[in-house]
């Protein structure tokens, strides 16, 4: 401290034995509530003495921090004893010791004053600045509130907009699925009149076809049925010629055999009776055996005309040749002559001749 150095310095300049007062002298740092009587009794020593020793003016104004020199009691003694001559210049140092001492003090009592100001200045500008900030807070706090609120305003616009985008969206794509709904019904509408319209042509060009068919088959009958009639005719025209020449030849015979036997016996007459009327009755199992195979070579001339008008190589479907026969029953051999025998054997085995298979044909429109 300053106050140790100009103590030291006026006790050089005196020559008095200042090393043991400096020896024997603490020196204490001012506290709060201490006072001189206190600090002299509590280092047994004297008030004078501190007076004394630190050139105080007012033994009851010390400050707080101010350093102070406590002699001891052998310090005290020496300081009473000194000689009266050097009493003056030790007055004379003390003097400007005290001097500088209560301007240290003034200035501390200023340096303190200004700390005092500084610090209410100080303490007036924290506290503005606490006002300026809460008001910035609450500030702060009541943007962030209407930001708060702005945000979920606009939240609560952009999920409606997405609502309503999502509904017309929906709307849309129902609309859509209407009317592709609506173009697949009229597209399969559509379809079905125009699969009904090709069923109702397709029946209607066979029908045309079986129509033309039935035409072709009733003329190729007509004129198969005229053919037989004329066949028949002819037949029958040539068996009653037969049976006649047949009859005349026997007549003859049995004349001449009469005119050469005139001279025999009743009983060869009788015999030669006997294989008259033998003879007769032969003829006329020929004449009926004869006009049986008129009839049916025209029966079954008749079924071959409806059938295929006479053509051996014609088809329908599955049904093959001038008599129209499963091809199953042909069994791969189309010829005239296996047509032919597997028909009679079918009219044969189904209908029992010809003649009985047109009547069926007659009745159903097959046989």
């Amino acid at each position: 401290m300053k106050l140790n150095k100009v103590l030291v310095s006026a006790a050089a300049l005196s020559g008095i034995a200042a090393a043991g007062t400096a020896a024997n002298a603490d020196t204490v740092s001012v506290k709060a509530g201490d006072t001189v009587s206190e600090l002299a009794q509590k280092f047994n020593t004297t008030v004078e003495a501190i007076q004394k020793a630190n050139n105080l003016q007012n033994v009851n104004f010390i400050t707080v921090g101010e350093q102070l020199n406590i002699p001891t009691n052998d310090n005290a003694e020496q300081q009473v004893q000194q000689p009266q001559a050097n009493a003056a210049q030790v007055q004379q140092e003390q003097t400007a010791i005290a001097q500088q001492q209560a301007a240290q003090r003034q200035a501390q009592l200023a340096a303190q004053q200004k700390a005092a100001q500084a610090q209410a200045a100080l303490q007036a500008q924290l506290a503005a600045q606490a006002a300026a900030a809460q008001k910035q807070a609450e500030e702060q706090a009541a943007q962030q509130a209407a930001a708060q609120k702005a945000q979920q305003e606009a939240a609560a616009a952009q999920a409606a907009k997405e609502q309503q985008e999502k509904a017309e969206q929906a709307a849309q794509a129902q609309a859509a699925a209407q009317k592709q709904a609506e173009e697949q019904a009229a597209a399969k509408k559509a379809q079905e009149e125009a699969q009904q319209q090709a069923a109702t042509a397709q029946a209607a060009k066979e029908q045309q076809e079986k129509a033309a068919q039935q035409a072709q088959q009733a003329a190729a009958q007509k004129q198969a049925e005229e053919a037989a009639a004329q066949k028949a005719q002819e037949a029958k025209e040539a068996a009653a010629a037969q049976a006649a020449a047949n009859a005349k030849a026997a007549q003859q015979r049995a004349a001449q055999q009469a005119q050469a036997q005139q001279q025999q016996q009743k009983q060869q007459v009788a015999q030669q009776n006997t294989q008259q009327q033998a003879a007769n009755n032969n003829n006329q199992q020929s004449n009926n055996n004869n006009n049986s195979n008129s009839s049916e070579a025209a029966a079954k001339a008749w079924i071959v005309a409806h059938e295929s008008g006479g053509n051996y190589s014609a088809r329908n479907g599955q049904y093959i040749g001038a008599y129209q026969l499963s091809a199953s029953y042909l069994n791969g051999d189309y010829s005239q002559a296996n047509q032919d025998r597997v028909a009679n054997q079918y009219v044969a085995s189904r209908y029992g001749n010809w003649v009985n298979a047109q009547k069926h044909w007659e009745q159903c429109g097959w046989y």
